[in-house]
């Protein structure tokens, strides 16, 4: 997305402590005039899973080269989201702390080791704002490009897969002209067929129906192994690898993990051994996936999110202190605050979440993004603070001096740094887990950069 230049970035607001929505007055304002008094995004398609099953649905969508996510709920809290390009399957995500993750499906498609991934998480960890787990594992070529593709692809119709198992639930269609803006983390669109994604649906959906009558939870079962056996049995060496396996990690997703085989390849396994009575299942009673302030992710990505950002407090701050900037010498080193303000709150999110900020985030994204400078001036940054004092001496030096030279200075600093707050606000919106959040933070944040314009003199 292009800005003008004419124009200064603002933060959409969300904040407070129950992860809901929380709008100071004049949100709902700001988005009637920016969008002619509704959002862009729109139902269009709604109603429940008794009713419609997903493979219906996603047949409708393929029908009308629909744009979009189908948002899945139950009452308890677990959530689903597929996205749709033009009536493809875009990708798919499952809100549940025991959801299917990149990491389980390149374990399960032996491409890579637990700690190979165990290596990339602790450095996205420091470094919440950079490269995603799958492209980290691309640069310590543990996998190749192509790998991650495929694993993507396949962790897209494995979620899916376990989506169209649900009987109860709500579901809407979130329509949208840009997918981007609805995609988690910037990930591309995977343009999977939906006949594709459909065809393993029934597939699984029919050979589940054998498994779950020995493992009652599909591949979120809980196993144990059956009392000691009274006589002496001979085991092959994979069956005795499972039994060892299953002491360890219990459930059979996680078995397969570690394993480094498919999970319904493990599932077919345990259920025959259950039968036999060499293996028994623990019911587990399905608790609420909430917390009672948000919707629980795997671990992995629970430390990654960033519901908790306070942007509603920020957003407060910036516009009060813009109000007292009155000319470009003062607003322009202005957003140079407003951008260490920024990174200050995002490093207090990730102190909250459990895990430390990288000190060299804010300057690793501003040399990828190519932001880093303004002709030979070079933006002096540390601890991820940009010297403001530094860049308001050169304001007032350009600005005050030659006509000419103020006005093109003025023009690509105002862009260079509107840029700059674009870029670190969709890397932390990526991390919302829902795609409306992410919509609704997207529509305020838009409404609001045009409310407020840097007025050249």
């Amino acid at each position: 997305m292009i800005y003008n230049a004419t124009q200064v970035l603002f933060l959409p607001v969300r904040s407070g402590n129950d992860g809901e929505v929380n709008a100071i007055s004049d949100s709902t304002a700001w988005l009637s005039k920016a969008h002619g008094g509704r959002m862009n995004t729109d139902t269009v398609l709604s109603g429940y899973l008794k009713d419609f099953g997903l493979v219906e649905i996603l047949q409708i969508v393929e029908m009308g080269s629909m744009t979009g996510a189908i948002h899945l709920k139950q009452s308890n809290g677990r959530m689903g989201i597929l996205y749709f390009s033009e009536g493809k399957l875009a990708n798919c995500s499952e809100v549940d702390p025991s959801a299917l993750t990149l990491g389980d499906v390149l374990q399960q498609l032996n491409m890579t080791t637990h700690n190979q991934i165990e290596q990339a998480f602790a450095q996205q960890l420091q470094d919440p704002l950079g490269k995603r787990i799958g492209e980290r594992l691309v640069m310590m070529r543990a996998i190749t490009e192509s790998q991650l593709h495929e694993a993507l692809r396949t962790k897209a119709i494995w979620t899916a897969r376990e989506l169209s198992l649900w009987q109860d639930g709500s579901y809407d269609f979130i329509a949208s002209p840009n997918l981007q803006k609805l995609l988690p983390y910037g990930e591309a669109a995977l343009d999977i067929e939906v006949v594709r994604a459909t065809m393993e649906m029934i597939r699984y959906s029919d050979e589940l129906q054998e498994i779950t009558k020995f493992l009652p939870q599909g591949v979120q079962t809980i196993v144990q192994l059956s009392p000691a056996i009274a006589y002496t049995m001979n085991f092959d060496l994979r069956t005795l690898e499972l039994f060892t396996h299953i002491n360890l990690y219990r459930k059979v997703r996680r078995i397969a993990t570690a394993l480094r085989r498919p999970e319904l390849d493990v599932a077919r396994d345990l259920s025959q051994l259950v039968q036999q009575k060499f293996v028994m299942p623990i019911f587990q009673e399905n608790l609420p996936y909430t917390n009672g302030r948000k919707m629980r992710l795997p671990d992995p990505a629970e430390k990654l999110r960033l519901e908790n950002f306070a942007l509603l407090d920020l957003i407060s701050r910036m516009e009060q202190e813009w109000d007292n900037r009155r000319n470009p010498t003062e607003q322009l080193p202005a957003l140079v605050e407003f951008i260490n303000w920024t990174m200050d709150a995002l490093a207090e999110t990730c102190r909250a979440n459990g895990i430390e900020l990288d000190p060299n985030t804010l300057n690793a994204l501003m040399q990828n993004e190519g932001l880093w400078h303004m002709g030979s001036y070079q933006f002096q940054v540390h601890q991820n603070q940009i010297d403001v004092a530094n860049f308001s001496l050169l304001c007032h030096e350009i600005l005050n001096g030659n006509i000419k030279e103020a006005a093109g200075f003025y023009d690509e600093a105002s862009m260079v740094l509107q840029r700059l707050l674009c870029c670190i606000f969709d890397m932390i919106n990526a991390r919302v887990a829902n795609p409306r959040e992410r919509m609704e933070n997207q529509e305020v944040w838009e409404a609001m950069f045009e409310q407020f314009a840097l007025q050249r003199s």
